[in-house]
C-alpha cells in the first residue's frame, strides 16, 4: 500500500518533476502509439528527442503559471483536473506556436501532437486518482457515523458541500430534517428531506444515526436547548456548525460541526454594531483601559487594538494580569501598547499617567464584584468602586479626557448587596459629574458575563472536574448572562454613541435559572444527572432571586442600534448634595468606620430600592450611634 505518510512531505520540486517526466512519457507513448517500433525512423526519433527540450521547459512554465502543484492529490477532482487541462492546452498552444517559428514542426506527424497532451492528461489524472482512491481506502477503515442533518438551508448546503472535499469519510449522511413543509420530499444535494424537526426521535431509531449535526447557524439559543434536550432524551451525539459568518469571511479553515458549547446554549441573535462608527470614534486615538487584565478589561484591548488606536494604556493592579494582556497584545503584533501597574484609589499614579499620555478616551472596567466577599469587605468595596471611580473621573476631566465609559451591573438596580450599591453609587456620580464638566461620562450596565473570573461557570466546571457536587444556592435563582464578548462590544457601542449622562443597557432576553445552568454544564461535559449531584446551599449575604437590569422609573428607550436601549433617568439627588455625601464617606473610609460608611451608603443611595431594609438588619450597633449624629 502507498505510503501517504511520506506523500505528504512531497515538496513542490518532487510534485514538478513527477509531472514533467509525465510530459516525456506522454511523448514517446505518442510515438510509439503512432508507429510501430519497426516503422519509425531513427530520424525522426532524434528529432523528437531534440524538441523534447522545449517542449518540457514549455510545460514546466505552464505548470508553475497555473499552481498545478499546489492541490492535495487526496482531494483530486473536477476543479484540479481542469487546472491540469488549462495549462497543458496552453502548453501545447505554445509548443506548436514556437516549433513552427523554428521550422521544427513538419518534420514530427501531425498526429502525434494530438495524441501526446491526450496521454498527458490521462497520466497526470490517473496518477492523482490513484492517490486519493488509497487515501480514501484507508480512511474508509475508520468507523463511519450515520449523520441526520437538521435545516435544509444554507448552512445545510456548505456542509454537505464541505463534506464531499473532506478526507475523512466518516461522515454518511442519510436524511435531513426542515421545519418547512414544502421543503418535504424535495433534496439537498441529494439528501432527501423526510420530515419536520418533531420527528426527530422516530428519524434517529428508524435509520439508526449515530450524529445529529443541527445546520442551522443562525439558531436560537431557545430552539438549541430544545434540540439538544431532545437529543440527550434519546441518546444520540450532537453537534453544531459554526458561524456561517466567520466561514465565508476566511476566519475558519474549514465547515466542520463542533460540540455545543454553553454560549451556544445561553447566547442571543448578534447585536447589530454600527462597527464603521466604532472604528472611526477609536482610530489614531490615545485610548486608557483601566482593569485592563480583568474578564472584560482584556477582552476590550484586545477589540480596541483591532480597531487601530494610537496607543493604548492599560492600568491594572494584578501583575500577572498585566502581564497576561501584554503577552497576548503582542503576539497580535501590537507596538503601540502600555501598561501600568498601579491602583485606581492611587490618585497621584492616576494623575500622572493621565498626564502624560493625555487618553481621549477611557474605558473604566476595574472594579470589585465578587458580591458574598463585598459583604464582609465594606472598606475595600467603596475605596475602590466609589473613591477609585471619582478619582480617575477627576484626573479624566482635569486633563481634557473627551469620553468616559464605565462599566456597571446589573446589581446595581435596587441594590441589596455592597457590591451593587457601590456600582449605583458609581452610576449616580458619573451621571451628576457629567453635567457640571466637560468629558462626556457613560455608563454601561450589564449581566453576568459568561467565563469571568469569579463568575459561577467556572466554579462549576472545577466542581464538575472534582465528581461534583455542584452547589447552588436556590433551585428558582435566576440570572442573565452575556458572553465576554458581547460585554466589550457592548462598552465599545456605548462610547461611540453616547453623548453624556446615559445609563445603556443590553437587551439581553430571558434570565436563565441557575439550576438549568448546572444541569447544561453537566450534560456538555459527557456526564448525566445521575453521575454529578446537584445541592442546594441557600442564599448568601446580598444575593437576590432575580436580577434586573433597569429601575422601573427609567424610561427605556430605543437606540439606532436594536437590541440596545438607553436607560433615561435622572439622580435624585443634586451635585452639591451628592458631593458632601461622597466627603463623608470618604472620610468614613479613612477613619475606617464601617457603621458610618454603611450609613454613608444609606445617604446616597436614598430613594435607589431596598438597600435600606435589607442592609440595617445586617449591621453592627454602631449604625444607630453615627445615625443620630447631627
Amino acid at each position: 500500500m502507498i505510503n501517504l505518510n511520506f506523500l505528504r512531505k512531497y515538496s513542490t520540486t518532487v510534485i514538478l518533476t513527477h509531472d514533467i517526466f509525465a510530459v516525456v512519457l506522454a511523448w514517446c507513448i505518442a510515438f510509439f502509439v503512432r508507429y510501430d517500433l519497426s516503422d519509425v525512423s531513427l530520424n525522426i526519433i532524434r528529432h523528437g528527442l531534440k524538441i523534447q527540450l522545449v517542449i518540457v521547459s514549455v510545460h514546466a512554465y505552464f505548470y508553475w503559471r497555473y499552481k498545478t502543484y499546489r492541490p492535495l492529490w487526496r482531494f483530486f477532482s473536477v476543479p484540479e483536473l481542469l487546472r491540469l487541462t488549462r495549462a497543458i492546452f496552453f502548453a501545447w498552444i505554445v509548443n506548436i506556436s514556437i516549433l513552427f517559428f523554428l521550422h521544427d514542426l513538419i518534420q514530427i506527424p501531425k498526429s502525434i501532437w494530438f495524441i501526446y497532451p491526450l496521454w498527458l492528461i490521462l497520466i497526470l489524472g490517473v496518477s492523482r486518482l490513484t492517490i486519493r482512491y488509497f487515501s480514501d481506502q484507508q480512511i474508509a477503515s475508520f468507523e463511519i457515523k450515520r449523520v441526520l442533518v437538521i435545516g435544509a438551508g444554507k448552512g445545510a448546503e456548505l456542509f454537505l458541500r464541505e463534506l464531499a472535499r473532506w478526507p475523512e469519510k466518516q461522515y454518511q449522511p442519510i436524511a435531513s430534517l426542515d421545519d418547512n413543509f414544502t421543503l418535504r420530499g424535495k433534496e439537498i444535494r441529494g439528501l432527501p428531506i423526510v420530515g419536520s424537526i418533531a420527528e426527530l426521535p422516530v428519524i434517529v431509531k428508524k435509520e439508526k444515526i449515530d450524529l445529529v449535526v443541527i445546520a442551522i447557524p443562525s439558531i436560537q439559543a431557545g430552539a438549541l436547548r430544545r434540540l439538544v434536550e431532545m437529543c440527550e432524551q434519546i441518546q444520540v451525539a450532537v453537534r453544531v456548525l459554526p458561524s456561517l459568518s466567520e466561514f465565508e469571511e476566511g476566519q475558519l479553515s474549514n465547515f466542520r460541526p463542533r460540540e455545543v458549547s454553553l454560549e451556544d446554549l445561553l447566547g442571543r441573535d448578534p447585536v447589530e454594531l454600527d462597527w464603521q462608527g466604532i472604528k472611526n470614534f477609536l482610530n489614531d486615538q490615545v485610548v486608557l483601559v483601566s482593569g485592563g487584565g480583568g474578564s472584560i478589561g482584556s477582552e476590550l484591548c484586545q477589540q480596541i487594538f483591532q480597531l487601530h488606536p494610537k496607543k493604548l494604556i492599560i492600568i491594572d493592579h494584578s501583575e500577572f494580569n498585566l502581564y497576561q494582556i501584554e503577552k497576548d497584545l503582542l503576539n497580535l503584533g501590537a507596538n503601540n501598547i502600555h501598561i501600568a501597574l498601579l491602583n485606581i484609589t492611587d490618585s497621584i499614579a492616576v494623575q500622572h499617567i493621565i498626564s502624560k499620555y493625555q487618553p481621549s478616551i477611557i474605558f473604566h472596567a476595574a472594579a470589585y464584584k465578587h458580591v458574598p466577599i463585598l459583604e464582609s469587605q465594606v472598606f475595600q468595596a467603596v475605596k475602590n468602586n466609589i473613591l477609585g471611580t471619582r478619582v480617575l473621573a477627576e484626573a479624566a476631566v482635569s486633563n481634557g479626557v473627551r469620553k468616559f465609559v464605565m462599566v456597571s451591573s446589573d446589581k446595581a438596580v435596587n441594590p441589596t448587596n455592597i457590591m451593587g450599591a457601590t456600582k449605583r453609587i458609581a452610576e449616580l456620580f458619573c451621571q451628576n459629574y457629567n453635567k457640571i464638566s466637560h468629558t462626556r461620562f457613560i455608563t454601561v450596565r450589564f449581566g453576568n458575563v459568561i467565563g469571568s473570573t469569579g463568575s459561577v461557570i467556572p466554579l462549576f466546571q472545577k466542581q464538575i472536574e472534582k465528581g461534583g457536587p455542584l452547589t447552588v444556592t436556590h433551585p428558582e435563582m435566576m440570572r442573565y448572562f452575556m458572553t465576554i464578548k458581547e460585554a466589550a462590544q457592548l462598552i465599545l457601542q456605548a462610547g461611540c454613541q453616547g453623548m453624556g449622562g446615559e445609563i445603556f443597557v443590553l437587551d439581553m432576553g430571558q434570565p436563565i435559572k441557575i439550576l438549568d445552568l448546572a444541569k447544561h454544564l453537566i450534560k456538555l461535559s459527557g456526564k448525566t444527572l445521575r453521575e454529578i449531584d446537584i445541592v442546594f446551599t441557600g442564599l448568601r449575604p446580598g444575593e437576590k432571586m432575580y436580577e434586573e437590569l433597569f429601575y422601573r422609573r427609567e424610561a427605556l428607550i430605543e437606540t439606532q442600534q436594536k437590541k440596545i436601549f438607553k436607560a433615561n433617568g435622572e439622580p435624585k439627588k443634586n451635585w452639591s448634595d451628592f458631593k458632601q455625601a461622597l466627603i463623608k464617606l470618604e472620610m468614613s473610609c479613612l477613619e475606617y468606620n464601617e457603621g458610618a460608611l454603611i450609613q454613608g451608603i444609606r445617604v446616597l443611595l436614598e430613594g435607589e430600592g431596598n438597600f435600606l431594609e435589607k442592609k440595617v438588619q445586617a449591621v453592627r450597633s454602631d449604625i444607630e450611634l453615627v445615625s443620630s449624629c447631627p
